[in-house]
């Protein structure tokens, strides 16, 4: 039997993580959730995800320092990363040059929040079957 993917959720927003959670675990994946990125760090390194979906803004430890640290260790370097974001995109070009961003640091891509949730479960499933 094939073990179910685990996601880890990084938002400091406890409805939209909720929310998320939900929708994942009803496509199938186990999900751990995290408020701030040190928190996350922890997680991380304590149950090594297939993913994680981290918010850029979070307290105590930014979701970019969160994911250089993550990838700085071993250990950690090889989970792959989604960021979940409220940062709008004023057009074409910002949206390349966030995505591009998003990449250059160590994360694969990013999400905006508000935007369907079926295209994000989507690429969770696109990344994992890679």
């Amino acid at each position: 039997m094939a073990t179910v993917p685990l996601i880890l959720i990084v938002d400091d927003d406890k409805e939209y993580r909720e929310i998320l959670a939900d929708k994942l675990v009803s496509k199938g994946f186990a999900v751990k959730v995290a408020g701030d990125g040190e928190e996350a760090i922890a997680l991380a390194k304590k149950h090594l995800p297939a993913l994680i979906l981290m918010d850029v803004q979070l307290p105590k430890k930014d979701g970019i320092s969160a994911t250089l640290d993550l990838k700085q260790d071993p250990h950690t370097k090889d989970i792959r990363i989604i960021y979940i974001t409220n940062l709008g995109d004023a057009s074409p070009d910002i949206t390349n040059l966030n995505r591009n961003f998003a990449k250059q640091i160590g994360a694969l891509n990013y999400f905006k929040k508000g935007g369907e949730l079926h295209v994000l479960v989507e690429q969770i499933r696109e990344i994992l079957a890679q």
